[in-house]
């Protein structure tokens, strides 16, 4: 972990069963059934830990169906000790994987090149930050925020230690794709329509990566700036437009993102920054999300809500593995949405191109609040939710569970996804608070929050687990009534 802390900052990770006889089951035969401290942070609403329990002991409490990917990453460590050793290792695995087939060389080439182009994208905005250093006085160790008369520096800037992080975050890179990429192989999802688009989709023209790379660049020196000179006005988001629609919480620049969420440039930065903060793996990281939906749905017929959906790439996932399915999609940020949009018009374009005969569902997208979403009671079947709580105080959480829970149909199913936490990656505990420092206020609470309970106190119930890397997702299901004999629960 000491590694991979070192990265963050420098570069910002079927049957239809009638409910009087009601089970849970699962398609995953190897999932099985168990039951069985971060830095301080002065926040109002903020809730301790109740006890010393980690959040992953306290999720196998609540008896979560456990996928084998939470014992693989719990016990996961790089391959060799040192980073040539690692990029050695990392390499000889990718290629072995990728000759296993037309598909899976075609699905590890892809990846790995775009992990190298966002290795060195992230490099780039380093050394761009280093060339630029002088303007930015330093006004603290980003991980003590304690004041130091020493010049900004990083551990990252030193050749060895860079080597060591690159060879550690490439090997569990390749961890990563080949969780993903076995996914595929039992039709959990189907390859990424992107990469199967291939030149057709803008991430292979040089002109969409040239201005991704130009802004991701400018963007990188103005967050390590601020990351480094912590001045009070390099905090929060000065709005001034309909700033009643937001609750204070929303109006910080999370990761001293320029903007924070408010405007069309953040919006058209955010996913080559998060995929160059985590090598390329947020994509693989977010398809969890189908995990549970897979083992849930007997066809593809049922309708999604998406909260928080912000640029909309998980969104044309979802609708890729389940094309006739009708989505609706919401999210705080109208700049976001805009990105969603244009996300799902290239997904409808090539499936009329692939696919021009199959019937595609519907696509709607709002501007809401996941504390007060605008659907009706028990009008979805399945509710989606992606790396929204990490961002959220205590009670922000509790009323966005609730609101999903509410929404949510009788025997219907509610999937949440993101950052691991405590004892998920039990090697990354000691310094996974670090990541607050990054302006992250809520994540010293969020990492030992007992999500599940958010969860079940609003009426529902655990269903399964699975963990991919740094981000982890967990499953409910919401019971029927005991006399309701229509109410059906669909599960493999």
């Amino acid at each position: 972990m000491r590694l991979v802390v070192f990265w963050l900052p420098i570069l910002t990770n079927a049957l239809v069963v009638p409910v009087n006889k009601r089970t849970v089951a699962t398609r995953r035969s190897a999932a099985t059934l168990k039951r069985t401290e971060a830095p301080p942070l002065d926040v109002k609403n903020e809730a301790p830990p109740v006890d010393d329990a980690t959040a992953a002991e306290t999720d196998r409490s609540h008896g979560f169906a456990e996928g084998p990917s939470v014992a693989f990453w719990q016990k996961y460590a790089p391959p060799a000790e040192g980073g040539i050793g690692n990029l050695r290792a990392a390499a000889a695995k990718a290629l072995q994987s990728g000759a296993k087939g037309a598909d899976a060389m075609r699905y590890y080439g892809y990846h790995l090149a775009r992990a190298t182009f966002f290795a060195g994208q992230g490099a780039a905005g380093v050394l761009a930050y280093q060339a630029s250093a002088s303007s930015a006085p330093y006004r603290g160790d980003p991980a003590t925020t304690e004041p130091s008369k020493g010049p900004p520096r990083s551990p990252a800037f030193e050749l060895p230690i860079l080597v060591d992080t690159m060879g550690a975050l490439f090997a569990e890179a390749v961890a990563t794709y080949e969780q993903d990429f076995g996914e595929v192989q039992k039709g959990t999802f189907p390859l990424p329509w992107d990469m199967v688009d291939g030149v057709r989709n803008r991430q292979t023209s040089p002109l969409f990566l040239a201005d991704q790379a130009r802004r991701y660049v400018n963007e990188a020196i103005s967050i390590l700036t601020k990351r480094n000179r912590r001045d009070p006005g390099d905090f929060g988001v000065p709005y001034g437009g309909n700033a009643d629609l937001y609750p204070d919480y929303y109006l910080n620049n999370f990761h001293f993102q320029t903007d924070g969420w408010l405007s069309s440039d953040s919006a058209k930065l955010y996913e080559t920054s998060t995929e160059t903060l985590f090598l390329g793996r947020q994509d693989s990281m977010q398809r969890l999300a189908l995990y549970p939906i897979r083992s849930w749905a007997a066809t593809d017929d049922f309708k999604v809500l998406e909260v928080a959906c912000g640029t909309g790439r998980l969104n044309t996932f979802l609708r890729d593995a389940y094309p006739r399915m009708d989505v609706s999609a919401v999210d705080l940020s109208p700049f976001y949405l805009e990105e969603a949009r244009g996300h799902a018009k290239r997904w409808e374009a090539f499936r009329r191109r692939t696919q021009p005969s199959q019937r595609v569902g519907t696509a709607k997208f709002a501007q809401a609040n996941a504390e007060k979403l605008p659907q009706a009671d028990e009008s979805v079947d399945v509710v989606v939710n992606v790396y929204l709580f990490h961002e959220l105080p205590h009670e922000a959480r509790r009323a966005a569970a609730a609101e999903m829970a509410r929404v949510c149909k009788p025997g219907g199913l509610v999937v949440w996804v993101d950052s691991v936490q405590t004892g998920d990656r039990p090697a990354l505990d000691a310094t996974l608070g670090n990541f607050q420092y990054l302006n992250e206020p809520h994540y010293p609470t969020y990492i030992n929050e007992d999500v599940g309970a958010l969860f079940m106190e609003a009426g529902l119930e655990p269903f399964e687990k699975h963990t991919s890397s740094t981000s982890k997702c967990l499953s409910f299901v919401k019971p029927c009534a005991a006399d309701d004999d229509y109410c059906l629960t669909k599960v493999a």
